[in-house]
């Protein structure tokens, strides 16, 4: 199946992060998403910045390229408190990952589309109940191939905005073992939510407030 990002539009986007324990819950922090249209080596491509700001979690920013036509990965940069910690960059021959002064190649066979893209892939997959589909992808931070699978659960009420709730699509998504929980407007295409078990009755929720 051939993904194209061609329906996605500029867009920025502030969530508050919330730790929920045994039912209580914490605000820990807040990220935003800023996706953008660029070209680069002649190619129409999106970059898509997310930061995290936290205590708890630190202060961190990935920014992810991609080509537009099909969402193939051009390049992945992660920041801790404003320091460079790895750029991975994808070419012909496999992905070139930099940390620090080490360097490493690491050969790809087939298609492959960078993990921290998914987010904006859910956004242009034809939703609805009993869709699946899967995707062979790659983590950067763990230097490894990793199997994507999705599926649509159900269709469920949530926060859009300040008092506007809508009905969204509730999309589980496995990266190799790890699972997590998204859910997209199918009007807007947004992104309203994302939840994960972090631990023995931990979640970790990232929400419009």
């Amino acid at each position: 199946m051939r993904i194209s990002a061609e329906t996605l539009v500029e867009t920025e986007d502030e969530k508050g992060i919330y730790l929920i324990e045994n039912g209580k819950e914490k605000r820990i922090g807040s990220t935003t998403e800023k996706i953008k249209f660029i070209r680069i080596n002649g190619r129409d491509a999106i970059e898509r910045a997310q930061t995290l700001n936290s205590e708890m979690l630190g202060n961190k920013k990935g920014i992810t390229i991609m080509e537009k036509a099909a969402f193939k990965p051009i390049s992945f940069t992660d920041y801790l408190n404003d320091s460079q910690q790895l750029k991975a960059e994808y070419g012909n021959e496999g992905v070139h990952i930099t940390i620090e002064d080490n360097k490493n190649t690491i050969k790809l066979n087939g298609d492959y589309v960078d993990t921290f893209s998914v987010e904006l892939i859910l956004r242009v997959l034809p939703l609805k109940s009993g869709y699946s589909l899967q995707l062979d992808g790659f983590n950067a931070t763990l230097e490894s191939e990793v199997d994507i699978y999705i599926q649509v659960v159900e269709l469920e009420q949530v926060k859009r905005g300040f008092e506007e709730f809508v009905d969204a699509w509730k999309v589980k998504t496995y990266f190799g073992e790890t699972l997590q929980y998204y859910w997209i407007d199918p009007a807007s295409k947004e992104l309203l939510k994302q939840s994960s078990q972090i631990g023995e009755g931990l979640v970790l929720e990232f929400r419009r407030e």
